[in-house]
């Protein structure tokens, strides 16, 4: 059939195969997908309960209690789905002292909800997840909040060594045009353009350039002198080279920073880094001139020049991570406010270093972490009105404003209590 449509006297050969990378290979494969939505919402409370028994403490016969640490059998009361510890009485479930403590909906639902937050490609909205599971907009909000701050206790910490590379870029304080990829306060122009609409254009022009102006003074951007939105930051990236090309990178630390500067990134590297051991791969920022003496070894690219040097200088790992975040808040998140940026960024990290996982492992991966690191710190009773106050930077934390007003609060009445 191709040839009846070949044009005549056409001996152009047949176009050869397009040749896949090894992750897009990956995902396409039977393994990529070991464990599907339709499975989980098979599963009865037993089975559930099961399954995070293995994913918590590998099985019935090492439970530990969350209140005394005793490990072993306990008392298992069916009607109650919980257990008496045998060492101090004290009754518990399998999600006691997690993420998931006190939680008002099936383990069925947050198996499933985790898996299909997994299963999103570059991230899932929180409004998505709502309408998947039928569930409240604060309900899906505070579970993907509660993963990610998993992450960013669990996941996010220990140091890097080996073939390293770090990059720092721009994050959130976009502007909306900026967000949807538009330059800021410009139109279409053409040699048509009629006068009353160059007019118009350069007005409009005029009046965004007097907005900016009057916004409020942020950080200066110590390498090009810039005055950065306030609430402007910096995403760190470390990236750790697994060796074999074509595989990427193997581990992952991110962290945020005011500004690109040799200071923070001291300390960040100090932080996730074993320096001494470490080859160190930037580009040609200052933040990195002094700093890159302490490794065994800096290597820099000029990116105003190539994307890598003659001897394979480049930090293209720790670029493409960035710009990895950057994709997931334009298309996805669409506005990331500056005191949540690193638990997005954790995220995107961790769906960068496990691509090579199938979506079971991930899965088991991430509950294990939610399941290991305590209660929340941060979205316990966040419908109530508790918000973080406190933005997770380096060099050290610094207060944050609420992200909403007050339960209670009500504009409309002048701002008294209900």
């Amino acid at each position: 059939m191709s040839d009846l449509l070949a044009p005549l006297g056409s001996t152009a050969e047949p176009r050869p195969k397009r040749r896949r990378s090894g992750t897009a290979r990956w995902h396409l494969s039977p393994e990529a997908v070991s464990l599907s939505v339709a499975d989980t919402l098979k599963w009865t409370d037993r089975e559930c309960i099961s399954y995070l028994v293995e994913v918590r403490w590998g099985a019935w016969d090492t439970i530990s209690c969350p209140h005394c640490r005793t490990t072993g059998k306990h008392y298992w009361r069916p009607l109650q789905k919980r257990w008496k510890c045998a060492g101090c009485g004290s009754t518990f479930s399998v999600t006691s002292g997690t993420m998931f403590s006190h939680h008002k909906r099936p383990l069925q639902d947050i198996i499933t909800g985790i898996l299909l937050w997994v299963n999103g490609a570059s991230g899932l909205p929180a409004l998505q997840l709502r309408r998947n599971l039928n569930l409240s907009y604060n309900a899906a909000f505070t579970w993907q909040h509660k993963i990610r701050e998993a992450l960013v206790r669990g996941y996010n910490v220990g140091v890097l060594s080996g073939d390293l590379e770090m990059d720092g870029a721009h994050q959130s304080g976009r502007r909306a045009a900026e967000k949807r990829g538009k330059p800021q306060g410009t139109r279409a122009v053409t040699a048509d353009t009629p006068v009353k609409e160059l007019e118009a254009t350069m007005l409009t022009q005029t009046g965004k350039d007097a907005q900016r102006k009057k916004r409020k003074a942020g950080v200066i951007d110590p390498e090009f002198g810039r005055r950065l939105p306030e609430d402007r930051r910096i995403l760190f990236a470390i990236r750790k080279r697994s060796g074999k090309r074509g595989n990427g990178a193997c581990g992952t630390r991110v962290a945020i920073g005011l500004a690109e500067t040799a200071p923070i990134a001291e300390s960040i590297m100090k932080t996730y880094v074993a320096i001494p051991e470490s080859n160190l791969n930037t580009d040609s920022s200052p933040a990195y001139t002094e700093l890159g003496k302490q490794f065994l070894a800096h290597r820099t690219v000029e990116h105003a020049k190539t994307l890598s040097g003659p001897n394979g200088e480049n930090n293209n790992q720790a670029e493409e991570l960035n710009w990895r975040q950057d994709r997931a808040e334009r298309g996805i998140y669409l506005n990331i406010e500056p005191k949540y940026l690193l638990d997005y960024a954790v995220e995107t990290a961790f769906r960068s270093d496990t691509r090579r996982l199938s979506n079971g492992q991930q899965l088991r991966l991430a509950l294990n972490i939610a399941m290991s690191v305590g209660r929340s710190m941060f979205w316990t009773g966040f419908t109530q009105g508790r918000h973080r106050d406190m933005e997770l930077i380096h060099p050290a934390p610094r207060p944050a404003k609420a992200s909403g007003p007050p339960k209670g609060f009500r504009a409309a009445a002048g701002g008294l209590p209900r």
